[in-house]
């Protein structure tokens, strides 16, 4: 196969993910999922076109139910890349959203601010099936500030910045409170997983960028020091 899709005949579904008929789009979209899951070769211009498709084919999506639908399905396509393959798909996913946010108009910002919550959540759960090993965190969080959450870039929008900071420790919350429902063994290095925001804390050209990043840490940090402390008495009522 060759590295770059040029074709309909090697992406047939392209087209059709910003069709106005929804049984279209839901069509393009299984198409996608299987395609990605049989793990081609895809360059960087392949992806930044899927996202582009996606981004439209979410744009299309009208109703509560349906967007709350698509968003799982499109947040949850990175659990259907090859797993080398699947930092490239997420960083594809965040050029597309910061390039084409500025054209969002407010009626379609919150369902937006949805997919982007979904797609943290299941890079999450990609990294935790993934055992959370440390050279796919770092190459993750990497990725984060070398995208939406750059420090110093003004292209990218603040405003995707601050929905990350809203949303990022209560998803990474959400993920970690499943492998402890599964018995699972948790073997995050949280440092890893707080350095894009503790970088935007101190680094940030923005004030007020450092002012969110900096509330973000400190109730993640009494979040943590909450938890800690219940499982202390959990650990004192069984002795």
């Amino acid at each position: 196969m060759s590295d770059t899709i040029t074709s309909e005949t090697s992406l047939p579904f392209g087209k059709h993910l910003a069709a106005n008929e929804k049984k279209t789009r839901d069509k393009a979209v299984s198409s996608l999922r299987r395609y990605i899951s049989n793990g081609p070769e895809l360059s960087r211009l392949d992806l930044l076109k899927l996202w582009k498709g996606l981004f439209y084919c979410f744009w299309m999506s009208d109703k509560p139910l349906i967007q709350q639908d698509l968003s799982e399905k499109l947040g949850s396509l990175v659990l259907d890349m090859p797993a080398d393959n699947a930092v490239p798909f997420l960083d594809a996913f965040w050029e597309i959203h910061c390039s084409e946010w500025h054209g969002l108009d407010r009626i379609r910002l919150d369902k937006y601010y949805m997919l982007l919550r979904r797609v943290i959540f299941y890079s999450f759960l990609f990294l935790a099936n993934h055992d959370w090993n440390d050279v796919r965190v770092k190459e993750y969080t990497t990725m984060l500030l070398n995208g939406p959450l750059h420090p110093t870039d003004p292209k990218k929008p603040d405003s995707i910045r601050y929905h990350i900071f809203e949303v990022y420790f209560e998803e990474l919350d959400k993920v970690l409170e499943l492998q402890k429902e599964q018995g699972e063994e948790i073997n995050l290095d949280m440092e890893l997983i707080e350095e894009p925001i503790r970088v935007l804390a101190t680094d940030s050209v923005n004030k007020v960028v450092r002012k969110k990043a900096k509330a973000a840490l400190a109730d993640w940090e009494e979040q943590k020091n909450a938890e800690e402390a219940s499982d202390n008495d959990d650990d004192m009522e069984e002795d």
